[in-house]
């Protein structure tokens, strides 16, 4: 079967010949069983041509995190009877300044802004009177003053899954990155991990490089700036993971088989915290042709996915409990002048392994 996946090798190695970071790994199932994996190139490229990635590199998840760690996280809670999505933010955050739920955090509908620089005033050691600057990230997020009243759009941010990562952590009662071994990577037998830089920082492993810093690459830290500058184990950005981990969790969540109901996902996967396209810790593709990162040929119905800004992105179509998973360091050595490009391979990648598994 593996002929039928030749266009996903061309179009990877073109992918790497032209630029576009300095690694790629692919994972492609079907009917919950993996049908093709690949990975290719070098965990870097700039200042000079890194070690070969060979076939199990790290690389940086990003915002993967959302929907593999924080919302897989939030089933786990729902289903065992601990988190009620219905329940105020205020409840755990009482200064918080959205009156918006659980769901609406999920949703990317409780009000928040997109995105805001945090780090420039933690870098600054301004921690706004907290103890420290993961304190200080959460106080600031969870303030931060709302964009819309909660439930009237849904408008993708970070700043709230910052803070639904700590809710998760009161309902949990430990930090993000020990409930994420505790409740994921243990029971699914992953590898994948947070790099906590105030704990001694990265392991000894392959890590796909990022940006430069310095004119050196950066290896095992998170790449979005917040997390870093918080410690680097978040809501939002922080997970690092192999293609392997990736497909592992895309398998128990298109073919839970005891690690969660088919019904607590699908709850997830179906319901919606305001107007858009967002679900619960999950995006659908858009309808106009040409303009999905999910391609054209992924259906528009029944199928969810989530991107990072790294380079990563993981589709599934549930009724067919297909999978593509596309992880690469396309911000590798700079993100100036990738963004079109990640867009073109995704969409491309998408509609080639559709095709393929058609046959």
């Amino acid at each position: 079967m593996g002929h039928r996946f030749a266009a996903l090798e061309s179009l990877a190695e073109a992918a790497l010949q032209d630029g576009l970071g300095s690694a790629i790994a692919l994972s492609v199932g079907s009917e919950g069983q993996e049908r093709f994996r690949l990975c290719r190139g070098h965990l870097w490229r700039v200042p000079t041509l890194g070690p070969p990635a060979g076939e199990h590199p790290w690389f940086d998840l990003a915002s993967l995190t959302k929907p593999l760690v924080t919302a897989a996280l939030a089933m786990r809670f729902v289903e065992r009877g601990s988190l009620d999505l219905a329940t105020p933010v205020r409840r755990w955050l009482g200064p918080a300044a959205t009156s918006g739920t659980v769901a609406h955090l999920l949703g990317h509908a409780a009000g928040l802004a997109p995105h805001v620089r945090f780090y420039q005033q933690l870098l600054a050691g301004d921690f706004d009177g907290q103890r420290d600057a993961r304190a200080a990230l959460v106080h600031l997020a969870s303030r931060h003053p709302l964009a819309y009243e909660p439930g009237a759009a849904t408008v993708y941010s970070d700043l709230g899954y910052l803070v639904l990562g700590h809710v998760l952590e009161c309902v949990g009662q430990a930090q993000l990155d020990e409930l994420a071994r505790r409740e994921i990577t243990e029971p699914l037998e992953l590898d994948a991990h947070f790099v906590d830089l105030r704990a001694g920082g990265a392991r000894r492993l392959p890590y796909v490089a990022t940006e430069l810093a310095d004119g050196a690459a950066i290896c095992g830290q998170v790449h979005d700036e917040n997390a870093r500058a918080g410690g680097g184990v978040f809501g939002h950005a922080g997970l690092f993971g192999r293609i392997e981990d990736v497909a592992r969790l895309a398998r128990a969540l298109v073919a839970p088989r005891g690690w969660l109901r088919a019904e607590t996902a699908m709850t997830f996967f179906t319901s919606a915290a305001g107007p858009g396209s967002w679900r619960l810790g999950w995006d659908t593709p858009a309808t106009v042709a040409g303009s999905s990162h999910a391609g054209d040929a992924w259906p528009r119905v029944g199928s969810v996915g989530h991107l990072g800004f790294t380079g990563t992105s993981l589709w599934l179509a549930l009724p067919q409990r297909r999978w593509v998973a596309i992880l690469t360091n396309r911000v590798h050595p700079s993100r100036d002048g990738s963004a079109e490009g990640i867009k073109r391979l995704r969409r491309a990648l998408m509609d080639a392994a559709w095709h393929a598994l058609e046959g």
